[in-house]
């Protein structure tokens, strides 16, 4: 069975209706949508394709990661940043409306399942890239106390007026730590200098995993700096797509062989979440 084959398999399409469509953030919105079928098949870190089922513009869909699920009601939950007109016309959804969606779509946090289990796990979001990690801290605390990783979420923004869902992430439990440009939440500061602190020079990179979602810039810090001390690193890419089932190619990023040579990859069917020493962080 092809890629492509195995992901319509697993995929459910069909329409959501719209539970709540709140803003949490200044330009950020948190749309709830009742979709049993889709919610029981999801996994932490895929994503869903929304699409407007009123008018054909935009007639594309856009991806977005869940953020949540409860599977006690079908409740799906959708972080997004409204940006263009797509986002724009979802943000005029009221409860009662519909909206097309089709996925869970691509592979998530457990493309960075390890046959030895890190000891530290570190997620690294900076703006709406906190989204795909909600589900996995749920996944990773509902873990035997035994076999369960040290783990740190750190969060970064320009203001704190532009992070969302910040007591959610606090209220989960586990160690949440952030850093804003300007200081009004957390460190004064980049994200990426929170890192040092959480793996000091005498920790042994092997014991360590950095998962990291948010702006291009962020990301490639993240694993640039990972790279240098040897820590393991694994990425989710935000690229812009199509489909969202590998058919248009709209979404490949330069993707390292084993051979050493370039190749291509499709964010939507091979990712989101890659190795991050293997993608070109230089283009």
């Amino acid at each position: 069975m092809s890629e492509c084959s195995s992901h319509y398999k697993e995929m459910w399409a069909g329409a959501g209706s719209v539970q709540t469509n709140l803003p949490v953030a200044k330009g950020v919105r948190k749309i709830s949508l009742l979709a049993p079928e889709f919610a029981e098949r999801v996994k932490p870190g895929q994503f869903v394709m929304l699409r407007l089922l009123e008018g054909s513009d935009p007639v594309l869909g856009r991806p977005f990661a869940v953020y949540d699920v409860e599977l006690e009601t079908g409740r799906v939950d959708v972080i997004y940043a409204v940006v263009g007109k797509g986002t724009r016309r979802l943000a005029k959804l009221r409860v009662g409306d519909s909206v097309g969606l089709w996925g869970p779509l691509g592979n998530g946090w457990q493309a960075a399942k390890r046959l030895n289990p890190a000891k530290k796990v570190v997620l690294v979001a900076g703006g709406v890239g906190h989204a795909p990690f909600y589900l996995e801290i749920k996944r990773i605390l509902a873990l035997p106390e035994e076999s369960r990783p040290e783990l740190t979420f750190v969060y970064g923004g320009r203001t704190r007026g532009r992070m969302s869902c910040v007591d959610e992430f606090q209220a989960l439990g586990c160690d949440a730590r952030f850093a804003t440009e300007d200081g009004s939440l957390g460190t004064k500061g980049f994200v990426t200098e929170l890192l040092p602190s959480l793996f000091p020079e005498d920790f042994d990179p092997r014991d360590g995993q950095i998962l990291a979602c948010g702006p291009g810039p962020m990301m490639r810090a993240v694993a640039l700096w990972a790279q240098k001390r040897g820590i393991e690193c694994w990425t989710s890419l935000e690229s812009p797509m199509a489909c969202g089932m590998g058919i248009c190619y709209s979404c490949v990023v330069e993707w390292k062989q084993d051979d050493g040579t370039w190749d291509y990859r499709r964010t939507c069917v091979d990712g989101p979440v890659f190795d991050a020493s293997r993608l070109n962080w230089n283009i």
